[in-house]
C-alpha cells in the first residue's frame, strides 16, 4: 500500500498512456461500420501480414514455421526475421486467437488482418510507457548521483543547471512520451511496414535498462528488438544505445561492465535461433552484396520544410509538432549542459545520416561504420532524430514549468521576445500566402503551390497561437499547476494528433478486407488442396500477384506459388526465375494453373476458369513433384545451366544439371528402356516422403528449392542431397525398392 500511495501518480499515467494509442486509432477499434477504416493497402498488407499469417498458423496447428512452400516455389519462413515467427507478443497472439478467440469474438478461424493491426496498437502504448519509464527514470538517477548540479546560489552565475521536482519530472515524462509516439516517424512508413515499428518500440525499454542499470530488463529488451525483424532499425538502436552507454558510464557511480555484457548474453541467448538462421538466409538473399548506390537513397533536401509543413512533400518523419520546437529550443537554452549535448548531437548526426547520400556524412558512415553498406532506405535513422527531440522536449517541458532565479531571467525574458516576434511573422505570412494563392487561382494555374503551404501554414499557425497563450501562462505561475501542465501536454497531443492520426488509413473497399476468398481462390483451393494431403497439393500455381491480396496472397490461401513478396528472397532463385525459359521454368518448379489476365491459351495452356478479367489456364501436362533421370551434365556457373536448361535440345524429363560432378560410386546407370517408378507418399512444408523402384542406378530430381537445412535419407540413412538444374534437389537412388525422405531442419550446426 506504502509503493501504491508513493507512486500512484506514475501508475495513473501510465494507463493513460497505455489507452491513449486507443484514441489514436479509434477508427480501427470502432464497432460501427460507417466509422471503421483500416489500416491503408500497401507493405502492411501485401507484405508483412501474409508472412505473420503463415506462421501463426503454422503455430496454431502445431509445427514450428521453418519453412514456407507458398512463396517464391518455397523459401526458409522462421529464417525470414520479417515474420515474427519467434518474436513473443505475435507468436502469443496467434495462439489465443487460434486456440479459441476467433469463435469467441464470432470471428473467422485463423490470423485475420485486424489482429495485426491490434499489433500496431499494442506497439504504441509499449513506446508511450517506456520512453515515460526512461525519462522518469533517467532523471531520478542524474538527481541520485550527482549529474545535475545544485541551482547556484551566486547572484551573477551565467550558468544554470535546474534541480527539478518530482512532479515536474512526471510531466517531462509525458510530453517525451507523446512526442516520440505521435510524431512524425512513428505514425508514417513504420505502421505499414510494421517490424520497424516494433524494433523502434523497444528502444526506450533497453535505454532504461541501460539506466538503472538492468541486465535482465535490457537483455529482454535487446532480444525483442532482434527477434521483432528489422535489422536496419536493431542497427540504429544498438548504435544509440552503445553511445548512451559510453556516455553514461562515466558519470555513473553504479555502472558496471559485467552487467553490459550479461545483458548482451541474455539478449543474443533468446534470440540466437532466430539469429543464426536469419544471418544465413540473408548470406544466400538478394540482399547479401548491395552497392552504394543501392544503400545510399535517403530523403531529399527538400523534406526539411516538413519540420514546419508536415505532409507538404508526403511523409513527414521529421515532425514532432510546432509545440515542441519552443519547448526544444527551451531544452538547449537551460536544461543541464551535458544532456544537452549528447541528445542534441544525436539528433543532429542522425538528421544528416538520414538525407543519405545527398549529404557526406553518410558515405563516412558507409565506409567506417559496420552495418550501413549493408542496409537501404537511410531516412528510417530518423528514429533517433525523433527520440532525441523527445527527450529535449520533454527537458524544456519541466524548464517552462520550473521557477527561474533573477539572474536567468531575463535570458527566459530574451526567449519570448522572439517567440512572439516568429508568431508575428508567422501572420504576416499568412497575408503573403493568401494572396499568391488567390493570384495563381485567378491565373488559373494548374499546381498551386501558395494554396498547399496555406493549407499547412493555418494549422501552425494555430498551434503557435495556443503555444503564445500558454506561456504567458507562465508568467501567472499557472503552468505549474496540475492543470496547467496537463492543458500544455493536451496542446501537444492535440497538435500531433491533428497532423497524423489518420496518416495511415482508409475507408474498407466493398470487401470486407482485402483478403477474400474469390471464385479464382476458390477455384485453386478446390484443385490443389491444402493441408498434408498429396496428390495436387504437389502442384504448383503462377498467381502473377493477381490473387487478392497482393503478390503474397498464396501465403495466406495455402496455394504454393512462384510469385511473392519479401525483400529477402534467395539470389539463386530470383536469378533463375527472371532468366529461365517461362515454360521450361513452370516445368521443373511443378506449374499446375496459371493466373492472367491475358489469354495464354495454346496447345500446352488449357483455359478452365475466369472471373472478371482474370483467367485460369491448366497445364496440360505437368511434370509431377518428383521424376527421375540417367543423364546428367555439369556446369558450375549458373547463367550457362540455365542457358542450358532453356534449350530446346536439352530434354527435362530425361537429363539434368549438376553443379558439381557426382563421385565414382554414384554413377548413373543407362538403359534405353529401364524399370522406374517414383511415388511422393507424405508431403509437409518441412519433410517430403517418396517411395521409389529403380532397375539401375538414378538421380532422382524432387521439385524442391535447394537450400541448406535440408537433409536427405535413404532408407533411414542419411545421404547426399545435390543441387540440380540450378535451384532443385536431388538424391541418387541405387537399383532396388527405397525409401527417400527430405526434412527441413536449419538447426544441424546448432543442435
Amino acid at each position: 500500500m506504502k509503493l501504491i500511495k508513493q507512486y500512484w501518480p506514475d501508475l495513473l499515467l501510465i494507463a493513460l498512456l497505455t489507452l491513449l494509442p486507443a484514441l489514436f486509432f479509434w477508427r480501427l477499434l470502432t464497432p460501427n461500420p460507417a466509422d471503421r477504416m483500416d489500416i491503408a493497402h500497401g507493405d502492411f498488407t501485401e507484405q508483412y501480414f501474409p508472412l505473420r499469417a503463415f506462421t501463426a498458423q503454422q503455430w496454431v496447428q502445431g509445427h514450428i514455421p521453418l519453412w514456407n512452400p507458398y512463396l517464391y516455389g518455397g523459401q526458409p519462413a522462421l529464417a525470414d526475421i520479417q515474420s515474427g515467427a519467434l518474436y513473443p507478443p505475435h507468436v502469443i497472439e496467434a495462439l489465443l486467437l487460434g486456440w479459441g478467440g476467433p469463435q469467441l469474438l464470432g470471428r473467422e478461424i485463423g490470423f485475420p488482418l485486424w489482429a495485426l493491426e491490434w499489433q500496431v496498437i499494442f506497439h504504441f502504448s509499449l513506446v508511450a510507457v517506456g520512453t515515460y519509464l526512461f525519462f522518469r527514470s533517467v532523471h531520478d538517477k542524474t538527481c541520485r548521483t550527482g549529474i545535475l548540479p545544485v541551482m547556484c546560489e551566486q547572484a551573477r552565475c551565467l550558468s544554470y543547471e535546474p534541480k527539478f521536482t518530482l512532479r515536474q519530472t512526471r510531466f517531462g515524462a509525458v510530453i517525451a512520451s507523446l512526442v516520440f509516439t505521435y510524431s512524425g516517424y512513428l505514425t508514417g512508413f513504420p505502421v505499414q511496414q510494421i517490424t520497424i515499428l516494433e524494433v523502434s518500440a523497444w528502444l526506450p525499454w533497453l535505454l532504461l535498462g541501460v539506466a538503472m542499470p538492468s541486465s535482465v530488463l535490457g537483455g529482454i529488451a535487446l532480444a525483442m528488438a532482434l527477434l521483432a525483424g528489422h535489422p536496419q532499425t536493431v542497427m540504429v538502436v544498438i548504435y544509440l544505445t552503445l553511445a548512451y552507454t559510453l556516455w553514461s558510464s562515466p558519470q555513473s557511480k553504479i555502472q558496471n561492465p559485467k552487467s553490459k555484457m550479461v545483458m548482451v548474453l541474455i539478449a543474443f541467448g533468446l534470440s540466437a535461433a532466430q539469429l543464426f538462421p536469419t544471418l544465413e538466409f540473408i548470406a544466400h538473399s538478394v540482399r547479401a552484396n548491395l552497392s552504394y548506390e543501392a544503400v545510399s537513397a535517403g530523403l531529399p533536401l527538400t523534406e526539411l520544410v516538413s519540420i514546419l509543413y508536415p505532409g507538404f512533400f508526403g511523409g513527414s518523419p521529421e515532425y514532432v509538432g510546432l509545440v515542441s520546437l519552443p519547448l526544444v529550443v527551451l531544452a538547449l537554452m537551460f536544461a543541464p549542459k551535458r544532456i544537452v549535448l549528447f541528445w542534441s548531437g544525436a539528433v543532429l548526426v542522425s538528421l544528416l545520416l538520414a538525407f543519405g547520400g545527398n549529404t557526406f556524412l553518410y558515405p563516412l558512415f558507409y565506409l567506417i561504420a559496420p552495418g550501413f553498406g549493408m542496409v537501404r532506405q537511410q531516412e528510417r535513422i530518423f528514429l533517433i532524430y525523433s527520440f532525441g527531440l523527445a527527450i529535449l522536449s520533454g527537458y524544456g517541458a519541466m524548464v517552462l514549468t520550473s521557477p527561474l532565479p533573477k539572474p536567468i531571467r531575463p535570458r527566459y525574458a530574451l526567449f519570448e521576445r522572439y517567440f512572439y516576434r516568429i508568431v508575428a511573422i508567422a501572420f504576416a505570412l499568412t497575408a503573403f500566402f493568401i494572396y499568391g494563392s488567390t493570384a495563381a487561382t485567378a491565373r488559373g494555374d494548374k499546381v498551386n503551390l501558395f494554396y498547399g503551404v496555406l493549407h499547412h501554414h493555418l494549422f501552425g499557425l494555430l498551434i503557435l497561437a495556443g503555444m503564445a497563450v500558454l506561456l504567458k501562462f507562465r508568467t501567472r505561475r499557472w503552468l505549474r499547476r496540475t492543470w496547467g501542465m496537463s492543458l500544455l501536454a493536451s496542446w501537444v497531443a492535440f497538435n500531433l494528433f491533428t497532423v497524423n492520426w489518420q496518416f495511415n488509413l482508409e475507408k474498407p473497399s466493398d470487401k470486407t478486407e482485402p483478403f477474400f476468398a474469390n471464385g479464382v481462390v476458390n477455384f485453386l483451393q478446390q484443385h490443389c488442396p491444402t493441408g498434408t494431403s498429396v496428390g495436387r497439393q504437389q502442384e504448383r500455381i503462377v498467381s502473377g500477384g493477381l490473387l487478392p491480396g497482393g503478390n503474397s496472397a498464396a501465403s495466406v490461401y495455402e496455394l504454393a506459388d512462384l510469385t511473392g513478396n519479401t525483400p529477402l528472397q534467395l539470389a539463386t532463385v530470383d536469378n533463375f526465375f527472371k532468366k529461365m525459359d517461362s515454360w521450361r521454368m513452370w516445368q521443373l518448379m511443378n506449374v499446375r494453373y496459371v493466373v492472367a489476365h491475358r489469354d495464354l491459351a495454346s496447345a500446352g495452356l488449357l483455359p478452365v476458369f475466369a472471373e472478371g478479367d482474370i483467367r485460369v489456364f491448366e497445364i496440360t501436362d505437368p511434370f509431377p513433384k518428383a521424376w527421375l533421370v540417367s543423364q546428367v551434365e555439369v556446369i558450375a556457373d549458373d547463367n550457362a545451366a540455365i542457358a542450358r536448361l532453356s534449350a530446346d535440345s536439352f530434354d527435362l524429363r530425361r537429363q539434368a544439371i549438376l553443379a558439381e560432378p557426382l563421385n565414382s560410386k554414384e554413377s548413373l546407370g543407362f538403359e534405353e528402356n529401364p524399370l522406374k517408378s517414383v511415388t511422393v507418399t507424405e508431403i509437409t512444408p518441412t519433410h517430403l516422403k517418396a517411395e521409389i523402384v529403380v532397375s539401375n542406378q538414378q538421380l532422382v530430381i524432387f521439385s524442391q528449392i535447394y537450400y541448406p537445412g535440408w537433409q536427405a535419407t535413404l532408407n533411414g540413412q542419411p545421404t547426399d542431397l545435390h543441387r540440380v538444374n540450378v535451384i532443385l534437389s536431388g538424391v541418387v537412388v541405387p537399383p532396388g525398392a527405397h525409401t527417400i525422405e527430405l526434412t527441413f531442419w536449419p538447426f544441424g550446426k546448432l543442435f
